[in-house]
């Protein structure tokens, strides 16, 4: 899904409760979101299952390489320990 919002993507949410199916089959027909303004301001987004379900995946996948990235760094500046002395820890819990 296209990151870049069009103004007709954005609806206050008093007009999406009046008008749910209408925004829903919009939604499915163009597998876009549409953000709900409260006050004037983005307060959520609507979305396709199968679109959060992908950005999801997208999101845990990105923090596994960041945390591959925070340990490698710590590996390279001394920070880790051997696996023996970490799991004395674990069974001390």
């Amino acid at each position: 899904m296209p990151l870049d919002l069009r103004i007709n993507e954005i609806h206050p949410i008093s007009d999406f409760v009046r008008n749910a199916s209408a925004h829903t089959a919009r939604i499915r027909r163009t597998n876009r979101a549409e953000i709900l303004t409260q006050h004037g301001r983005p307060s959520l987004a609507v979305m396709p299952a199968e679109e959060y379900e992908r950005l999801s995946a997208a999101a845990e996948y990105l923090d596994s390489i960041e945390a591959i990235r925070i340990g490698l760094e710590a590996a390279e500046a001394g920070r880790s320990k051997p696996l023996s002395e970490a799991a004395l820890g674990w069974e001390a819990l």
